[in-house]
C-alpha cells in the first residue's frame, strides 16, 4: 500500500469513527436510559459499530484495512494520553502533613484497589485452571487493566504481551476492552445507586438524591441559557501557534521520544529492556521535559484544562475504535472467567472503598469515597462524574483529594504493570495473585497508618 493511500484510509478510519461519536452524542441527548446511565457518546458509538460491524451482525461491511486500523488505534492514541500525566500535575502542600491525611488514605486505598484487582483476575485464573476451564497464562491481568485503566490500557495490554512473545496478546486486548466497558457501565449504575441510597440515610451533604443532577449533566448537552465553562486558558497569539496545537505537540514529542529510546535500548541487545511498552519510555521523557519546562520557567504557557481537552479528545477515539474492534466471537471462548472476575470485582471493589473510607476518609467520607469508585471500576473521568453528581458545585473537598490521590497512586501503578506482567508470564498466575494479594494487604495497612486519628 502506498504511503498516500495508507494515510487515506486513515483520515477515513477516523471519520468512521467521528459518525459513530455523533451518533453516540444524539443517542445520548435523546434516550433517557442513556442518560441514567450516564454513557459516554464514544461507548454508544463504539457499541454501534461493534454490533453493526464484521465482529458481530456486518451490517455494515467495513473494509478489513479499516478495521486493522481501528484495531491499532487504542493502542497507539494511549501514548499520548498517559504522557500528559506529567503535565500540569497536582501537587502536595508539604508545609501540613495533617492536611494532606484525607490524600494519603484515598491513594493508598487506590493502590490497594489496584493490587488486589490484579490478584483477583490472576487467582480467579488458578482456580479455573486448576478446574479444567480453558484460559491462558496471563488470563485475569485484564480485570485491573480495564477497571482501573480503561479502554486506554487495551493497546498497553496488547502490546506488553506481544513484546514478551505471548501469543494470546489480540484475544488479551478484546478481554481489556470488554472489562473496561463493563467496569465503567457497572461503576456508573453503582455509584449512582450508592447516591440515592446514602442520601436516604443522611450520608450526602449536599444533593439529597441523583435525581437532583442538573440537565447537562444527564443530556450531555449544556442548554443556550447556562453558564457554559470554558475548555481552558489560551497561552498563546494565533498568528504564532494554536494552545491546542502546543499542547498536543508537547504531548507528540515525548511519545516521539518514547519510541527513539525504545529503539535505542533495544539495538544495544538488553532484550528485556526491549520488550518494555512503548509508553512507559515515552512517560520518562514526559518527565524530563516537564522537569526542563519547569527550570526554565516556562510552565505558564501550559494549561491543565487545555491539556485535559486534548487528552479527552484523543480518549473519545480511542474508546469507540476499542469497543467497535473487541473480536467477540474469541473473547466469548473465555466468557465464565470474565463473569466471575466481572463479578467479584464488582461486588468486592465498590464494597471496600465505600466501607474503608467511612472508617477512615473523615469528613465529607461519602463525597470522598465516590471518586475511587469510579476510578476502581471506570476510569479518572468517571469518578469526576459521580463526585460532580454529589457535589455539583465542589462544595466539598472531594475532588480535590481524589485528584492528588489519583496523581500519587500512579507512582506506584505505573511501574507496577509491566512487572506483573513480565513476573506472570515468567512464574505463572498463582504466584503473580499472591504477590499482588501480599501488596493490597501491605497498602491496607498504609491506610489504617494514615487514617489514624493522629499522626
Amino acid at each position: 500500500m502506498s504511503v498516500s493511500k495508507a494515510v487515506t484510509l486513515i483520515l477515513k478510519t477516523f471519520s468512521v469513527l467521528s459518525v459513530l461519536l455523533f451518533a453516540g452524542f444524539i443517542l445520548r441527548s435523546k434516550i433517557r436510559l442513556f442518560q441514567r446511565l450516564y454513557l459516554p457518546a464514544c461507548v454508544i458509538g463504539g457499541a454501534i459499530g461493534l454490533l453493526l460491524g464484521p465482529n458481530v451482525f456486518n451490517l455494515i461491511p467495513f473494509p478489513e484495512e479499516m478495521m486493522s486500523v481501528v484495531s491499532a488505534l487504542p493502542n497507539v492514541l494511549f501514548t499520548p494520553i498517559v504522557v500528559a500525566l506529567p503535565v500540569c500535575g497536582a501537587t502536595l502542600d508539604r508545609s501540613s502533613l495533617k492536611k494532606q491525611k484525607p490524600v494519603l488514605v484515598m491513594a493508598a486505598m487506590l493502590c490497594m484497589i489496584g493490587a488486589l484487582q490484579f490478584a483477583i483476575g490472576l487467582l480467579v485464573n488458578a482456580v479455573f485452571s486448576v478446574a479444567g476451564v480453558e484460559t491462558y497464562r496471563a488470563f485475569g491481568l485484564e480485570l485491573a487493566q480495564g477497571f482501573i485503566g480503561g479502554h486506554g490500557q487495551t493497546g498497553a495490554t496488547g502490546s506488553m504481551l506481544k513484546a514478551m512473545d505471548q501469543p494470546y496478546w489480540e484475544i488479551a486486548s478484546g478481554v481489556n476492552s470488554t472489562t473496561a466497558t463493563v467496569g465503567m457501565i457497572g461503576g456508573i449504575i453503582i455509584g449512582t445507586t450508592l447516591i440515592n441510597v446514602s442520601a436516604k440515610k443522611g450520608y450526602t451533604r449536599v444533593v439529597k438524591s441523583a435525581a437532583e443532577v442538573l440537565v447537562e449533566m444527564r443530556t450531555g448537552i449544556y442548554p443556550r441559557t447556562a453558564d457554559r465553562p470554558d475548555m481552558g486558558t489560551q497561552t498563546t497569539v494565533t498568528n504564532s501557534i494554536e494552545s491546542l496545537t502546543l499542547h498536543l505537540g508537547l504531548l507528540l514529542v515525548a511519545t516521539g521520544g518514547g519510541y527513539i529510546v525504545q529503539k535505542q535500548v533495544s539495538r544495544l541487545g538488553f532484550s528485556l529492556l526491549g520488550a518494555i511498552a512503548t509508553w512507559i519510555y515515552a512517560l520518562l521523557v514526559m518527565y524530563v521535559l516537564w522537569f526542563v519546562i519547569c527550570k526554565l520557567k516556562a510552565d505558564y504557557l501550559f494549561d491543565e484544562k487545555v491539556k485535559n481537552t486534548v487528552t479527552g479528545l484523543l480518549s473519545d477515539y480511542l474508546i469507540t475504535a476499542a469497543i467497535m474492534s473487541i473480536p467477540v466471537k474469541v473473547v466469548m471462548s473465555y466468557w465464565l472467567p470474565m463473569a466471575a472476575i466481572c463479578v467479584i470485582a464488582l461486588i468486592f471493589v465498590p464494597g471496600a472503598i465505600y466501607l474503608i473510607s467511612k472508617r477512615f476518609a473523615g469528613d465529607y467520607w461519602f463525597e470522598k469515597c465516590l471518586g475511587p469508585i469510579g476510578c476502581c471500576c471506570g476510569v479518572f473521568v468517571t469518578g469526576m462524574l459521580l463526585i460532580k453528581m454529589a457535589d455539583p458545585d465542589l462544595q466539598t473537598p472531594a475532588l480535590n483529594d481524589y485528584s492528588l490521590s489519583y496523581t500519587l497512586h500512579n507512582f506506584f501503578l505505573i511501574p507496577f504493570v509491566p512487572f506483573i506482567f513480565a513476573f506472570t508470564v515468567s512464574n505463572g498466575a498463582m504466584s503473580a495473585g499472591l504477590l499482588s494479594l501480599s501488596l493490597a494487604a501491605m497498602f491496607f495497612a498504609l491506610v489504617f497508618v494514615f487514617g489514624r486519628k493522629k499522626i
